[in-house]
């Protein structure tokens, strides 16, 4: 396929992709809000947290529609999105705020999931210690925020790159629908440490993920004779979970970013890769929310007490008329 054709299928997908995720996440957000028990309260924080993250994703996605030409050297990135009418340097940070939400997100499961181990063993845990354990796990997050800022500050904000993007897009790329927004070159060592601590985020927060759902579930199975039935559902309800959402990544980020450090060995063109790069890590934004409510029980519980709120009275109407 050509890159016209790819063109024109992301201009249909983005913009179903941006309704459908933002409408799911919103609609999680609000049963996160108002429907919630008191006795997950810091659960409630912790998937709120997660579905701020994944609505700034999915919406910085959509907003710049990155292609990377990894043919070009250094790879030039180009925003077919409606940020094209503003300044390259703007995209450019939208695509950071994308990959850092990303992780971001991912982190946050991870974290879910050790608290919810140190639950079940019995571990009481103050709000102080709770917070102290999430800086913890986010330390590949700062430390890549710190790179950003660095790359932004030494690469892209400068008089020549700004000069350089400004010649390309006027008399070389002028027209109207991409604008080029970086040069990346890995030769670059900000660069390459940002590449590599993303890289071993997705590597290893599945693992990590799955080490301590494990862990987890044998706690649970201990403890069987101490628990209620309903709290045995609860919580393996959860950490089942959980599980899908720790898989989502190694499904969606481990092949599109194997074939990514293909072309960078290799230098050839993958057109799929260039369009579909940005686009298919932000695609567990439009999966998470259906996991949340189906595995989260009381919003399980809630959806189906609407649901059949709705369906009696067109039965009831449906005995009288007969």
């Amino acid at each position: 396929m050509l890159a016209d054709g790819y063109r024109t299928i992301l201009s249909i997908f983005y913009p179903i992709f941006f309704v459908v995720t933002i409408t799911a996440q919103v609609f999680l957000l609000f049963l996160i809000i108002k429907h919630s028990p008191k006795s997950i309260h810091m659960l409630r924080i912790i998937l709120g947290m997660t579905c701020i993250f994944q609505i700034i994703l999915a919406f910085s996605s959509s907003f710049i529609q990155v292609r990377f030409v990894t043919t070009r050297k250094p790879i030039e990135m180009w925003s077919y999105g409606l940020c094209r009418h503003f300044e390259p340097w703007i995209c450019y940070c939208f695509y950071q705020t994308e990959q850092l939400s990303a992780m971001a997100s991912a982190l946050t499961i991870y974290g879910t999931f050790f608290l919810k181990y140190r639950m079940v063993k019995g571990v009481q845990m103050s709000k102080f210690e709770i917070i102290k354990t999430y800086l913890m796990f986010y330390c590949p997050f700062f430390l890549s925020l710190i790179l950003v800022v660095i790359i932004i500050k030494t690469q892209i904000l400068t008089w020549e790159a700004q000069e350089q993007l400004h010649l390309v897009n006027t008399f070389l790329y002028n027209c109207g629908d991409f604008i080029a927004i970086a040069f990346l070159s890995f030769s670059k060592i900000p660069n390459t440490l940002n590449l590599l601590i993303f890289t071993g985020c997705i590597i290893t927060i599945p693992a990590l993920s799955y080490y301590c759902r494990k862990r987890t579930l044998r706690q649970i199975y201990h403890q069987m004779e101490n628990m209620s039935a309903p709290r045995q559902q609860l919580y393996k309800s959860f950490i089942m979970g959980l599980s899908v959402q720790c898989v989502l990544p190694y499904i969606f980020y481990v092949p599109i970013y194997t074939l990514y450090y293909y072309c960078l060995i290799t230098g050839k063109e993958v057109l799929f890769l260039e369009f579909f790069l940005t686009l298919v890590p932000a695609l567990p934004t439009m999966i998470d929310p259906l996991v949340s409510v189906y595995f989260v029980t009381p919003f399980r519980n809630k959806l189906t007490k609407w649901v059949k709120k709705k369906t009696e009275p067109t039965r009831t109407s449906t005995v009288f008329t007969k």
